[in-house]
């Protein structure tokens, strides 16, 4: 009998065809032929985003090429229910990265263990009422540097010496 929808697991994922093989509950042991992944977009906006193996999938085949089919997502089982619910949306990575944005608050979070690259063709903005830096270090390398406000710290140290030796000086 042929199905139109079938669950099952990941076996295999193809990366440069972006499609995945599958294991079906209803057939142990049947691995299918690779199945292209339904995405948002593909054209000039792309999404990529695959299932990992061993992730539960449906997929649904064509009436007149049944061997032809598409996994149209992930679905949360008993196992696998996320941690973080609510009106929340979020990105959780194998290694413990996570993005995450909370719609009854409006914050937005990004937690990444690697490094974070921000790079521009053009102006890097940031705007806020108010902009904090928690850092070990912090390094700024610009060609101009240009500051609207008065900028309070307890000492600018530069290859010439320091601001506060120099002001020291001058009394």
């Amino acid at each position: 009998m042929f199905r139109f929808l079938r669950l099952g697991k990941v076996s295999s994922i193809n990366y440069k065809e972006v499609s995945v093989s599958v294991e079906f509950d209803d057939s142990p042991g049947v691995i299918s032929k690779g199945l292209k992944i339904l995405s948002d977009h593909t054209s000039k906006e792309k999404d990529y985003s695959l299932p990992n193996p061993g992730e539960d999938v449906v997929c649904v085949f064509l009436p007149h090429a049944p061997t032809v089919g598409f996994v149209l997502g992930s679905y949360y089982s008993g196992k696998n229910l996320p941690t973080d619910t609510g009106k929340i949306k979020y990105i959780l990575f194998p290694d413990g990265t996570k993005i995450k944005y909370n719609m009854e608050t409006s914050v937005l979070e990004v937690d990444c263990v690697g490094d974070i690259n921000i790079s521009s063709g053009a102006a890097v903005n940031i705007k806020g009422n108010e902009v904090n830096i928690d850092a070990n270090s912090f390094n700024v390398t610009a060609n101009e540097s240009n500051f609207d406000h008065k900028i309070n710290c307890a000492d600018v140290i530069a290859d010439k010496g320091s601001y506060n030796d120099h002001i020291d000086n001058l009394h």
